[in-house]
């Protein structure tokens, strides 16, 4: 008999301090996953609960660029743990940046597991949802991602795209993959979408798939423009998807 990972244990605990978890991620890259992850987490943290957010893009983390945080200012607390970079009072952030500046560390197979378990095990949380911005495709990472998640049963993946036939295909693939490994969805979001086609294309997709339809981000010109503490002033215009989302999440809540 193999050797139990004591991290598994402390895993288990941290991740049942969520009342959710909501891995983001999307088949295709470019499709603007990791500024999706950080819109959903203002929309998340300003209308309704503390949030939580994990950059699982171990190689490139980009999540911290879109929140306006430069990686050699961002410092960890330790305390029993690591304490996550507090981006303001309802928002934190756990992400390989916060150790490696702005370098990339090429991982494979084995490097993988130890970094993601590494992550969740010594990470003390104080958000009530977890959002988790995945890299693009489905690989090693998210394999590990969804082993761990497993064992609390309170993830719901949020699947990203934008209408481009080639995208919306992507979806259909990953849907398959996710389904057999036993995961549930919130439903799909549009992203970059120029008109009501754009949006028509991304619904019937959903339909299509068999999850639920959020809604549409619109196609946001100079976006580098909003990022940081300008990503707020973008959720004035999105007040519709804002409620729509929320209404999905807390029905996840039980609320």
């Amino acid at each position: 008999m193999g050797v139990v990972d004591p991290r598994l244990a402390s895993i288990k605990k941290n991740l049942g301090g969520f009342k959710l978890i909501l891995p983001v991620m999307s088949p295709k890259g470019g499709v603007g996953k990791t500024f999706v992850t950080a819109l959903l987490a203002h929309i998340l943290s300003h209308m309704y609960t503390p949030v939580s957010l994990l950059d699982a893009d171990l190689t490139n983390p980009t999540l911290h660029i879109v929140l306006g945080l430069d990686a050699k200012n961002l410092k960890v607390s330790e305390d029993r743990g690591i304490k996550p970079f507090k981006v303001n009072e309802k928002l934190e952030l756990m992400s390989l940046a916060l150790f490696v500046d702005d370098y990339s560390i090429p991982l494979r197979g084995k490097d993988v597991e130890n970094v993601v378990r590494e992550l969740l095990a010594v990470t003390r949380w104080g958000g009530s949802v977890l959002l988790i911005d995945t890299p693009p495709g489905f690989s090693d990472t998210h394999l590990e991602l969804l082993k761990m998640l497993s064992a609390v049963n309170r993830a719901f993946i949020i699947l990203v795209t934008t209408p481009s036939s080639v995208a919306l295909r992507s979806i259909g693939r990953i849907v398959k993959i996710l389904a057999l490994e036993s995961m549930k969805f919130v439903g799909v979001l549009g992203n970059m979408c120029t008109d009501f086609d754009d949006e028509l294309k991304v619904e019937v997709a959903a339909r299509k798939y068999g999850i639920a339809y959020l809604g549409c981000v619109p196609f946001i010109d100079e976006i580098e423009a909003y990022f940081g503490s300008n990503l707020v002033s973008i959720l004035k215009g999105l007040e519709p998807l804002s409620i729509t989302m929320l209404k999905h999440i807390e029905k996840l809540f039980g609320g």
